[in-house]
Order: structure tokens, then C-alpha cells, then sequence
């Protein structure tokens, strides 16, 4: 099988499986879904890759940024997350916030080509980064972001774990506040452009 069509027929998949857990799932919860940092978190020093070039710190200086931690063959947590980020960077864009960069890492450098993660990004919103890299880089970002991952390449038992939550950046590179998936889009998104607005 042609690895292109391999590729879309996965991403079919992965949209489907996406759409019917998002639909089967439970309502949004009615909690605070915005976690606000009362200190910023400073994020270290880094270097992963994508399309465009070095992902680092330059690339998140100057304006917000919300991070997504996966992986390219994720059945199904990783679709429905990105289906709801594709979501809220439409909400964003329907109210007066600059430009916001919507970024997802994947931490399965080993079977995620820079390639594979960027189409894997694209396909969900136009306006997603896909982004990977050395093992080193990847757990240095994430462990200044509070995410933690894990791959176990075993070829008997080929498995990645990770934290499930979307980190804001703000345009000094620092960790302002986190959620988790679930969410009510109008509502983060006008949450998200309130706090946006007063920085």
C-alpha cells in the first residue's frame, strides 16, 4: 500500500474516531477550565524541528502560543484533542486576539518524522505547527511545561504515554495557565482573550 494513501486513510480514520468520542463524551464540565499560573513559569532553552525550520524559544517569543503533547498514531485521545484545538483556534480567530500559534508535539520521534507530524497537524487546522525532536530536547520542554510522557520501543510492546493537557505560553516564553480537553470553545476562547487582553 502506497505510504500516501496509507497515511490519509489513517488520518480518515483518526478524524472519525475523533468526531464520534467528541459526540459520545460527556458535556463540557461547568468548572473554571482555565488554570492561571499566579507565577509565570519561565520555559528553558530547547531546539526541536519542524517544516518551517528550529522550533525554540525565538519561535514562541512575541506572541501566545498553546502546546499539545501526542503523537502521530494516537487512536484516539490525540484526535479528539486536536479536533478541539483546531476548534478553539477558530473561536480565537473570531475575536480580537493577535495571532496565536497553535503547536503540537510529538514526543514518538522514533516513528514520527518531522514530515509525518506536520501533515498529521495540518490535517486538523491549517494554522497547527507540527513539531518533534531528539528525545533530550523533547523531555526538556515538557518537563518545563509540567508534561510528562514516556515510549517503551519494545517491538512486543510498542507504547507511548502522555499527559493530557494544553499549556499556554505567553509572548515572554513563559507558562501562564494550562487546561485540560473538555472544554466549552466559546467559552475558553473568550476566557483565553480576556486574559490575553490585559497582558
Amino acid at each position: 500500500m502506497p505510504k500516501s494513501f496509507a497515511f490519509a486513510a489513517l488520518m480518515g480514520l483518526a478524524v472519525v474516531l475523533g468526531l464520534v468520542i467528541a459526540h459520545l463524551s460527556p458535556a463540557p464540565n461547568d468548572a473554571e477550565p482555565l488554570e492561571w499560573l499566579d507565577a509565570p513559569r519561565p520555559v528553558g532553552s530547547f531546539a526541536l524541528a519542524s517544516a518551517e525550520g528550529t522550533f525554540d524559544q525565538q519561535t514562541l517569543a512575541g506572541r501566545w502560543s498553546i502546546v499539545l503533547f501526542g503523537f502521530v498514531q494516537c487512536p484516539d485521545i490525540c484526535p479528539t484533542s486536536m479536533s478541539q484545538l483546531a476548534a478553539l483556534g477558530r473561536g480565537l480567530a473570531d475575536l480580537p486576539v493577535r495571532d496565536v500559534l497553535l503547536v503540537f508535539v510529538s514526543v514518538d520521534p522514533g516513528r514520527d518524522s518531522v514530515v509525518d507530524v506536520e501533515r498529521y497537524a495540518r490535517f486538523f487546522g491549517p494554522s497547527i505547527m507540527g513539531v518533534t525532536g531528539e528525545p533530550a530536547q523533547l523531555e526538556r520542554f515538557a518537563t518545563d511545561l509540567g508534561v510528562r510522557f514516556g515510549v517503551s520501543a519494545d517491538e512486543d510492546d510498542y507504547s507511548v504515554a502522555h499527559s493530557l493537557t494544553f499549556s499556554v505560553i505567553d509572548p515572554q516564553g513563559r507558562l501562564r495557565g494550562r487546561f485540560r480537553p473538555g472544554f466549552d470553545v466559546p467559552r475558553l476562547a473568550a476566557r483565553l482573550a480576556a486574559e490575553v487582553s490585559q497582558t
